[in-house]
């Protein structure tokens, strides 16, 4: 079927979003020099998912160019979305991880509530993991939780440092803090026995944006500032892998690595994090596994990484706005 002058305009269109979002997905080689660009990934997928339906609808040949792009880029799609899974091993032991950047618990009233800190509470003893991670924690603010005897908290001499904590029910054999240079972020690590297995629990917070949420890309006035901040910070997050590899390439344990990446899993951070590791996510994961909003961009920004050969028996996003984050949670099997 001919298609009419707006229809061969709406093909040129399509065409260079599908290439545009193979860029995106690191599906082919990208020419953009632009690293916040793979923030958008979700907004251009929903563009040539509208025009794929928009051909398909009128049931015209370009309808193949989604599809095509689709076969192209088919190992990053599970990155983006994930359909429920019905065939997750089951396992009646488990051991179960949360990682939430609880954003010291609402201290400067960022969310109209003054009960910012109970509501957490009540939700963490509801889900009872085993193990908690916390990014930007404050011991002023924190609930009680009493069913975590075994605490590793921030040393005190990192003044100006974004507050790390790892709750445990388990005793705490070893720990360490990983203080990254010349950064207010860092990490830490507790290795851990469970079952006679030992394990090392890192809880990672990697160089954030500080732009308020409310900034936009289309509005700011100091739009290409932004690009600049944004490129500083995804090297200094490179970096900061680095320095982590360098603390775990001394390990000898399996490690689960939780993290507040700041960025997205068609960056280099995410690439580089994930090598040789498995995102509980892709394993037991469903829909986007958005964890933030930014300028109401949905991405997927926290991260709980494992072995290879580590069983996920179940992996979640709890939507409660009790922060900007949203806490993830995972439970492994532990047969």
């Amino acid at each position: 079927m001919k298609l009419s002058f707006f229809e061969q305009l709406l093909v040129v269109v399509n065409v260079f979003s599908l290439i545009f979002q193979l860029m995106l997905m690191g599906s082919i080689p990208s020419f953009f020099g632009f690293s916040i660009l793979n923030l958008f990934v979700p907004l251009v997928v929903l563009l040539n998912l509208v025009l794929f339906s928009y051909w398909l609808l009128k049931m015209k040949w370009p309808f193949l160019l989604f599809m095509g792009a689709f076969l192209v880029g088919y190992g990053e799609w599970n990155l983006l979305y994930q359909f429920p899974k019905t065939a997750v091993r089951k396992s009646s032991t488990t051991l179960s991880v949360m990682s939430y950047n609880v954003r010291l618990f609402n201290a400067y009233d960022w969310i109209n509530d003054p009960d910012i800190s109970n509501k957490i509470e009540a939700l963490i003893q509801e889900e009872n993991p085993d193990v908690i991670c916390f990014q930007e924690y404050s011991k002023t603010h924190a609930p009680r939780l009493d069913a975590y005897e075994y605490k590793y908290i921030q040393p005190s001499r990192s003044m100006g440092k974004s507050p790390l904590a790892i709750y445990s029910k388990f005793p705490i054999l070893d720990q360490g803090y990983i203080d990254f240079d010349a950064s207010t972020n860092s990490g830490a690590y507790v290795d851990l026995l469970f079952k006679q297995k030992r394990f090392r629990v890192y809880n990672l917070h990697f160089e954030s944006f500080r732009i308020n949420a409310k900034d936009s890309l289309f509005t700011n006035p100091n739009s290409d500032a932004i690009q600049v901040k944004f490129d500083e910070v995804f090297q200094k997050q490179l970096t900061q892998i680095e320095q982590f590899n360098g603390v775990e390439n001394g390990n000898t344990y399996p490690s689960i690595v939780c993290t507040d990446l700041n960025n997205t899993q068609f960056s280099k951070a995410y690439k580089r994090l994930s090598n040789n590791r498995q995102d509980a996510f892709v394993a037991a994961g469903k829909g986007l596994g958005e964890t933030f909003y930014f300028s109401s961009f949905p991405l997927r920004i926290d991260f709980i990484f494992s072995p290879e050969d580590f069983k996920v028996n179940e992996f979640k996003v709890i939507q409660e706005k009790y922060s900007d984050h949203y806490p993830i949670l995972t439970r492994f099997a532990w047969d």
